[in-house]
């Protein structure tokens, strides 16, 4: 009994003991899988997080950039959105001919259309010469306190900005093409009205044709006055003898009349005579090049290219003279001045009253549009960047390392020119630059503008011819732009052609062209010796060029893309990045405006004197 009983005593605790091994056998499988479970929760949970982390980031990123809806593009425009057709529309010719029979007693009227094609390298030279005749005659000057390394830097920014512009502009204008089915004489003054509306379009029309008329004053103004230096240069004797070239590097003369001499000499004795026969001179070609509409030609077929040659000759007996050590030097940089040049860097591209020409001859065709305007602009860059390093570096070559410390001496006076040197006190200069004696008497002698220090040096004939022949280039491309914004302005647009009518051009070529060639000679007879130009490009840049061409394409286009309004567009965005390209552009000539109208209006020199008195007291 005692073994039965111990036995089923035995048997139950192995049950209990297998039942409670299967009972922590299957706890523990449940705990591994609740292990297993939880971790491939917290996994998931992590792919969550993270997934959601990165649409955060993605949407952050699209909410900086910009996103436009699709349904903004019109449906009617789709094979010009997908690139299947590249142009917006057809430039057709139309033209009327009436043949009458051999008897005379029947006519017949026929009709011949033409499509007048589109050329890109055509449309990139238009806008390359518009902007040359700025760059070539102010940009040595305006860098040369800064110094040529620190320059580099702003050329690049300035010329990055402006074919930016550029592009936003040439956007602006194939949208409202597409918006208006009206693709002849959409112009500047259009976009101002269309998206700034009435008041604020008039007001920035009003700067535009400020801003030309200024720029066109200037040109015919420095046309004049170096065509005064190339007769100078010419007429080298009394004795009917006239010298072509420098007299320090070529032989070569030829006798001519000696009345032909005579005349010459009184329109060099004459400061106002120069620039009133150049002003006659352009107003009489641009007149009959319009009768056979050709102006546009004369500027892509013949004045650039001739000014191309004499840049190039310039280079080539320029660049074996030039003190690149000296040019290159440390001591020669100071990027803390560099700032001050922005204004004129802008003005060197100042090619925006062309585009809607541009737009309109390469029929709305996007890539045609980037490349005339990214080739145009590049050429010019490298141009400025080529005749920057010869002129000033033949400026340092030849002893003249005086005038680069004036000027950037000046600069920090808050003054442009030399004369501010010239009034300073001596203790002053040779407390700042280091200068002794006849040092101080020579670097106040110095003229502000580094082209005027090649004189007597052989580059300095085909500088001046070089500079000649940018600054008609350039003045035949403002009138160009300026002609039909002058005919928009006055409300008295034609629909058949690009420009005035035939029998309205001459009156519109005389109010283009005489107030700005009147103001140039009234200019050149009271101004004596002071050059105006220089200080009028300058303000026209701070105040003119950054809101009419930095400024103003950024907000009309922010305002076309991301505004309430959801107008159609024509054109997908001609330039990436969406909003942080338009911020930037806005907010760095803003940041210009600031600092340079603040600088040219005295105020920080204000509060300078005004800290300096109390800290005296």
């Amino acid at each position: 009994m005692d073994r039965i009983e111990n036995g089923a005593k035995y048997s139950r605790a192995a049950q209990f003991e297998s039942k409670s091994n299967d009972d922590i056998a299957a706890t523990a499988d449940r705990l591994t899988n609740g292990a297993q479970h939880s971790t491939e929760s917290s996994s998931d949970a992590e792919y969550v997080f993270e997934a959601h982390k990165n649409a955060s980031l993605f949407q952050n990123i699209v909410d900086k950039v910009g996103k436009i809806d699709d349904s903004r593009y019109s449906n009617s425009n789709s094979e010009y959105l997908n690139g299947t057709v590249p142009k917006l529309f057809s430039n057709l010719h139309y033209t009327r001919t009436t043949e009458s029979s051999s008897d005379g007693k029947t006519t017949t009227t026929k009709l011949r259309v033409q499509h007048k094609s589109s050329n890109w390298v055509a449309s990139s030279s238009l806008l390359c010469g518009t902007a040359l005749g700025s760059g070539l005659l102010t940009l040595p000057q305006a860098i040369e306190a800064a110094g040529y390394i620190p320059a580099i830097v702003a050329t690049v920014a300035a010329w990055a900005y402006m074919t930016i512009s550029a592009l936003l502009t040439s956007e602006l204008l194939i949208n409202r093409c597409g918006e208006t089915g009206r693709v002849r004489n959409v112009g500047l003054l259009e976009l101002y009205t269309s998206y700034l509306g009435e008041s604020g379009g008039k007001i920035a029309g009003v700067g535009f044709l400020l801003v030309s008329y200024l720029v066109m004053g200037v040109y015919l103004s420095e046309g004049g006055d170096t065509l005064r230096e190339l007769l100078e240069m010419t007429v080298g004797s009394s004795d009917g003898i006239v010298e072509v070239g420098s007299s320090v590097t070529t032989a070569t003369t030829m006798a001519v009349p000696s009345n032909i001499a005579d005349i010459a000499r009184t329109i060099v004795d004459n400061p106002f005579i120069p620039r009133a026969l150049f002003a006659t001179l352009m107003g009489s070609f641009l007149f009959a090049a319009s009768k056979i509409d050709s102006v546009q030609r004369t500027v892509t077929h013949f004045f650039l290219p001739v000014t191309l040659l004499c840049f190039a000759a310039a280079m080539t007996v320029g660049l074996p003279t030039a003190d690149f050590g000296a040019l290159l030097s440390l001591d020669n940089q100071h990027p803390e001045l560099v700032l001050s040049a922005f204004p004129l860097l802008f003005m060197s591209w100042t090619y925006h009253g062309v585009m809607p020409r541009v737009v309109y001859d390469l029929e709305g065709d996007k890539d045609k549009i980037t490349k005339a305007v990214v080739g145009g602009s590049a050429t010019a860059f490298v141009m400025y960047l080529t005749w920057n390093a010869v002129v000033l570096g033949n400026v340092l070559g030849d002893g003249n390392i005086l005038a680069s410390t004036a000027t950037a001496a000046s600069a920090i006076l808050n003054d442009g020119s030399i004369s501010t040197i010239q009034q300073s006190s001596e203790v002053l200069l040779r407390d700042m630059l280091a200068m002794q004696g006849d040092d101080i008497a020579t670097a106040s002698t110095i003229g502000s503008n580094p082209i005027e220090l090649l004189q007597g040096q052989p580059l300095e004939t085909y500088v001046a011819l070089a500079s000649e022949l940018a600054v008609i280039t350039s003045l035949i491309g403002v009138v160009l732009g300026f002609v039909n914004e002058f005919y928009d302005a006055i409300g008295k647009l034609p629909s058949q052609a690009y420009g005035p009518k035939e029998d309205n051009k001459w009156q519109v070529a005389l109010l283009t062209l005489l107030p700005p060639a009147i103001v140039s000679v009234l200019l050149g007879t009271s101004s004596g010796s002071y050059d105006y130009n220089f200080e009028i490009l300058d303000y026209t840049g701070i105040f003119g060029a950054s809101v009419l061409f930095l400024i103003l394409p950024a907000l009309m286009v922010w305002q076309n893309r991301y505004g309430d309004d959801a107008r159609p567009l024509t054109v997908k965005p001609m330039v990436p990045l969406g909003k942080i390209t338009l911020s930037s552009l806005y907010k760095a000539a803003g940041t210009l405006i600031l600092e340079q109208g603040l600088e040219k209006l005295g105020v920080f020199e204000f509060f300078k004197e005004l800290f300096e008195a109390r800290t005296a007291s």
